[in-house]
């Protein structure tokens, strides 16, 4: 765990990076004195010919030697130095240690004749370290060629090479542990307040939802993953709040039927005496059992439909066939209460849209039939069709109840009932508007809702003539 930990890792990489900065640094520097110690050398050997046309004159006589001791007695700088005819034989002895002195090369000559002067380092010589030697092609009258050859040690060169290699080498290590130390102290600040936020995590369960992480001050990415936690949290705490309510609205609904399926049976067992009186318990049992059935397939087509387990199956289809064959239907739910029901299709054309017809009938079939329902004998359902650029919309309108303000932000939740007596005696399970939202959403619309109690409701639905976006579910 120690090896796998983040605070390990980060210390490791701090590492590895200072490994890879000293490395690189070193070799720049390395190179970089190399180059600079060696230009110097040549500007120290180039300096001692800048009298060419004089060595020229002093070296063409018989004298030459002489000249050639004179110059170097007054430029004592070289390691060595000695003069060479055109075919490379060496007129005048060398200055220094004869044994140190690189070995004659003909095309070196050649070369220097050809650019005046040629610079390069020789290692034929008896020294451990090689020798940066300068080459001088003197002209002479007769146009014969002299060539002066002066030579320096690289010995100073590579001895301070080696200095810092050395140097490198012994503080390297000492620089790699301060920066892996520096490096675990500032990842363990740093981690910190993840640690503490861990800690904090852990402390928060089923039932401390409410519990909030602190946030930083800081605004850096902590303090944003702090935010989103708790935003987290805050989607937790509703769906678990909203699965408690479901649950006892579920066992409330479904603990009604049942009660009234024992009690009647109870009472059945013990007075009923003739066969009517069990049929007519029989046939209220039926009742309750055919509400419990309903009541328990909206639970499972809503489970499954925000599940993504029934997928939309997104078909062109004509919304003006469907509302024509939702409105037949409608005036046979009507005509019992003796209700006006109108279409309104306020276009000038077919409108087709992408979507589940299915899924959609259920959808106009249920705000239709609730119209109905909450509507008073008498009165007036309008299902009304328009469009707009890119949404289709249907308005289903009625003169009936009503829904009280404070009542209308919940009407879409599980169960909720403005009136649970009314509702109850309606035969209806509560889950109807649910199912409304959950499909509307799945087509990526939406579903509005105006009342004012004792005028009567308008549920507005929005749908996207291009069908639901890339991320629905579909068959």
């Amino acid at each position: 765990m120690f090896f796998r930990s983040l605070r390990f890792r980060l210390t490791a990489w701090y590492s590895l990076t200072i490994v890879m900065v000293l490395a690189m640094s070193g070799f720049i520097w390395h190179h970089q004195l190399s180059r600079s110690l060696l230009q110097q050398a040549d500007q120290r050997l180039i300096k001692l010919t800048e009298q060419g046309p004089a060595l020229a004159q002093g070296f063409s006589g018989p004298e030459r030697c002489g000249s050639f001791y004179e110059f170097v007695r007054r430029h004592r700088e070289g390691h060595f130095f000695r003069l060479l005819n055109a075919r490379g034989q060496n007129l005048c002895s060398e200055y220094g240690s004869i044994d140190d002195s690189p070995a004659i090369n003909m095309a070196s000559l050649q070369r220097a004749a050809s650019h005046g002067m040629l610079l390069e380092t020789s290692n034929d010589t008896a020294g451990v370290d090689p020798m940066r030697l300068l080459t001088l092609a003197i002209p002479l009258q007769n146009q014969d060629m002299l060539f002066l050859q002066i030579g320096t040690g690289t010995g100073l060169v590579h001895e301070s090479l080696r200095e810092l290699r050395t140097t490198m080498l012994v503080f390297s290590p000492l620089v790699l542990l301060t920066v892996a130390m520096m490096g675990w102290f500032l990842a363990g600040r740093t981690l910190a307040p993840v640690e503490n936020l861990t800690r904090a995590m852990c402390r928060i369960n089923v039932d401390n939802l409410s519990h909030r992480l602190p946030v930083r001050s800081s605004g850096d990415e902590l303090a944003l993953l702090s935010t989103s936690f708790n935003s987290m949290l805050e989607r937790l705490e509703e769906s678990f709040r909203k699965i408690k309510q479901f649950s006892g609205d579920a066992s409330h609904e479904l603990r009604t039927p049942l009660t009234i399926l024992r009690g009647e049976t109870e009472v059945a067992l013990r007075w009923a005496k003739t066969p009517e009186d069990f049929r007519k318990v029989l046939k209220s049992g039926m009742e309750e059992i055919d509400r419990m059935s309903r009541i328990i397939e909206d639970l499972l087509l809503l489970a499954k439909s925000e599940g993504g387990e029934k997928p939309l199956a997104i078909r062109e289809m004509s919304l003006s066939d469907l509302l024509q064959e939702l409105y037949l239907q409608g005036r046979s739910l009507a005509q019992p209460k003796s209700i006006d029901l109108v279409l309104h299709p306020n276009v000038t054309e077919e409108i087709r849209i992408l979507g589940d017809k299915m899924r959609l009938r259920q959808v106009f079939l249920n705000l239709i039939a609730n119209a109905v329902n909450y509507t008073p004998d008498g009165g007036r359902v309008e299902i009304a069709l328009s469009v707009n650029d890119d949404d289709a919309i249907v308005t289903v309108s009625d003169t009936g109840i009503g829904i009280p303000a404070e009542h209308l932000p919940h009407i879409f939740d599980r169960f909720y009932r403005v009136d649970r007596a009314r509702n109850r005696d309606d035969g209806g399970t509560g889950l109807g508007l649910a199912i409304v939202d959950s499909f509307v959403k799945a087509h990526g619309g939406q579903v509005e809702v105006t009342s004012e109690p004792g005028e009567g409701s308008v549920f507005t639905v929005f749908l996207p003539r291009k069908g639901p976006g890339p991320d629905a579910t579909t068959a």
